[in-house]
Order: structure tokens, then C-alpha cells, then sequence
């Protein structure tokens, strides 16, 4: 038997914020777009402020330390070539934000 279960818009707000703020890393080209690690976009004030962040100007250096646990762009040159266009049509590097413990 399946039961009903009522939820106000607050209720659904706080559990979706509970669930973004389990995401532990978010990354952007351009602080107005920001992805989590399995590559779904995020709202910034959703996120929260508590973060250490750090900037990737190529695709290996950002590979070697996140490309194991993020999905951002995928791997060897397809995910080189994702990167590098973003980066020509942004013209900054690729932040990262890792949430702290």
C-alpha cells in the first residue's frame, strides 16, 4: 500500500538544498554557470559559501586531479577538446570549488 505524503514548498526547498549541499565539488568557467561532479548544472545560491577553490588554465592538470570523480568533460581528447573550447569562449580558467569538511 503506497502512502500519500503532503510537502509545503518549504519542505521541498530544504530538501533540495540538503541534497546539492551533499555535492562536494562544483566547477565553472565563468562564476554565473556552475556544475556539480556529476555534471548538473547548480544554482550559486544554492551552493553555499563554505569552499576552497582553485583555478585549471588545461585540461590535463584539471583531468589528473578531479577527472577521476567528476564528469565534467569527459576523457582523453574528446574531453581535451570540450575544455579548450570552453575555455576559448570564456578566456579565464576553469574554477573549482571543493566543499570543506
Amino acid at each position: 500500500m503506497k502512502k500519500v505524503i503532503r510537502l509545503t514548498e518549504s519542505d521541498l526547498m530544504r530538501i533540495v538544498k540538503r541534497v546539492i549541499s551533499e555535492n562536494k565539488k562544483f566547477g565553472s568557467f565563468d562564476d554565473e554557470e556552475w556544475y556539480d561532479e556529476d555534471d548538473k548544472f547548480t544554482r550559486v545560491d544554492d551552493m553555499g559559501d563554505d569552499f576552497d577553490e582553485e583555478e585549471f588554465d588545461d585540461f590535463d592538470s584539471l583531468d589528473s586531479k578531479h577527472g577521476h570523480d567528476t564528469k565534467w568533460f569527459g576523457k582523453g581528447d574528446s574531453g581535451r577538446n570540450a575544455f579548450n573550447l570552453y575555455k576559448d569562449k570564456h578566456s579565464k580558467p576553469f574554477k573549482v570549488r571543493t566543499r570543506r569538511n
